[in-house]
């Protein structure tokens, strides 16, 4: 949790999440699929998915969020 205090951001949680599901899904595909893992198709998933997320967010909160994603991008 000193990720979550030193970060300061009211969607720390949702970012994180997110991001070790994609993380988990590179595994899983580089495991079973014989994949390549990066960091491009990584991030590329990542970023795909936090906008779909955004959708699920209220109107007022969603500017918000997405700022959040600009680091990433």
């Amino acid at each position: 949790m000193h990720s979550k205090q030193q970060y300061q951001n009211p969607f720390f949680m949702e970012i994180f999440i997110i991001a070790t599901w994609h993380i988990w899904k590179q595994r899983n595909n580089f495991i079973f699929d014989r994949g390549r893992p990066s960091f491009s198709s990584w991030k590329c998933s990542f970023l795909d998915e936090a906008r779909l997320q955004a959708l699920r967010i209220s109107e007022d909160k969603r500017s918000s969020f997405l700022l959040c994603l600009h680091p990433f991008s």
